[in-house]
């Protein structure tokens, strides 16, 4: 049951004796409290946003929605079954499935008909509850850089948590799956919580982690990742179109002969994508984006009357049968704009970071790429002119759940980064030319400025 929606403005997170996390405690603007079966008051924490974060009203919305959720009466919860990290399904019940009849099922959800609102994961395998936190709020910071789901802080009853991986395990079985071996993780972790402080409260009475908005009908990126081995997936992904378009030296109109929206938009908007996503990659501490890149179809478009200003609006379209199928009422509405249906980068999985291996620093990756956002840039010198402050770890360490160790790395991950694009910027090897509004007719050249 809900029983509050309050403002919070509390100190400390983490017991530093045995860095367990202290639920009286925690940081945020607002959270949601709900009573468990076995009596605990189960958490929903809305973090603080960062002071120059690009925070749309569709985010407060949809982070409203995430400390809605009761997992006692309005969703139905499932283990997660595919793909290698575990976590919790939120299911929306209908006329053929209820609550109860989603809780009681064996959870196959490819043959339910029931759609997944948001996905709860914990700090397990190679999922990190403050990389999937702090990717969300970085994206903001950046201007809404991989258009990554918003995410919130979420507590759930330890035995109501056992009781799924029980589940989980049963469906398993003997299976020799990843999925399967870390969900056996779970079960040992359960039967040892004082041993893991980064899945347990310092009560060991919930589990904790981190809820975030599930997408609806996004598409592999292959495009951007390739097909092939997971262990050459980053030398792969260099050596793709996409990639070699970011680390050319040729300009946007050199590699496309044209500098005519309608033409570039596609692929000035994807060289964007690629070059904010190697960014962020960098300074979280990525280890497994390459084969987890997802898009969305959206139209860019402007109007031939009022030329510069750049309008987005969702589609509807979908890959049927290998063949992109857009809506006829679409392509109508379109008539008479300058319109292309583009693909827009999704950043869905962003648990393994923060404190895994840094792929594209392992690889050189930001040191490539020769075409940035001019906005991206500015707003990264600007995030790491404040990352200094003290309230700066703060904010980390209270609403992200960072350790000292996890910000000290984020620290010398923007050091580095900085140091990169401020020499390749001064040597006039990197081009600020992939902002889709500057290829409207009469648009105003963007700053070139290194110095911010």
């Amino acid at each position: 049951m809900r029983l509050s929606l309050i403002a919070v403005s509390a100190t400390v997170l983490l017991s530093q004796s045995a860095l367990a996390l202290s639920l009286t405690d925690l940081k945020g603007e607002g959270r949601a409290v709900f009573m468990s079966p076995y009596g605990q008051n189960e958490l929903c924490v809305i973090a603080k946003k960062w002071p120059t974060g690009v925070y749309k009203k569709g985010d407060v919305e949809d982070e409203n929605e995430l400390c809605s959720f009761d997992f006692y009466t309005n969703v139905g919860i499932c283990p997660k079954y595919n793909s290698t990290n575990p976590g919790v399904l939120l299911l929306k019940p209908n006329d053929k499935y209820s609550k109860q009849a989603i809780d009681a099922s064996d959870c196959n959800i490819d043959r339910m008909d029931v759609k997944t609102e948001a996905k709860y994961k914990q700090s397990i395998s190679c999922s990190y509850t403050p990389s999937i936190l702090a990717y969300y709020h970085m994206s903001r910071i950046f201007g809404g850089a991989g258009r990554v789901p918003v995410t919130v802080l979420r507590t759930m009853d330890k035995r109501i948590h056992q009781q799924l991986t029980d589940k989980a395990v049963r469906h398993f079985g003997w299976s020799l799956e990843v999925i399967a071996r870390t969900w056996k993780d779970w079960a040992q972790a359960h039967r040892d919580p004082r041993s893991n402080p980064e899945l347990f409260d310092s009560t060991y009475t919930q589990v904790y982690g981190a809820l975030s908005d599930n997408p609806k009908k996004e598409e592999r990126y292959t495009d951007v990742s390739g097909k092939g081995s997971y262990e050459t997936r980053y030398s792969r992904f260099i050596a793709q179109k996409p990639f070699q378009r970011v680390a050319s030296s040729k300009s946007v109109y050199e590699l496309l002969g044209s500098n005519d929206f309608q033409k570039v938009a596609q692929t000035v908007l994807q060289m964007k994508d690629v070059s904010d996503m190697v960014l962020m990659d960098t300074l979280l501490n990525q280890q497994d984006r390459i084969g987890n890149i997802h898009y969305k179809f959206v139209w860019y478009y402007y109007d031939p009357m009022n030329p510069t200003k750049l309008e987005r609006q969702k589609s509807d379209t979908e890959i049927k049968n290998d063949k992109v199928v857009t809506p006829p009422a679409e392509i109508a509405a379109m008539a008479g704009k300058r319109a292309v249906l583009t693909k827009e980068m999704l950043l869905k999985d962003n648990d393994c970071g923060v404190a895994k291996d840094n792929m594209m620093r392992k690889y050189s990756v930001l040191e490539k790429v020769r075409h940035m956002s001019y906005t991206t840039y500015y707003r990264f010198m600007a995030f790491e002119k404040t990352l200094t402050s003290p309230g700066a770890k703060d904010y980390f360490m209270s609403e992200m759940l960072f350790t000292a160790k996890n910000f000290a790395t984020l620290q010398d991950n923007v050091a580095k980064a900085k140091s990169i694009l401020k020499t390749n910027c001064q040597n006039r090897k990197l081009r600020f030319d992939v902002d889709l509004e500057s290829y409207l007719p009469g648009a105003p050249q963007m700053s070139q400025a290194c110095d911010i």
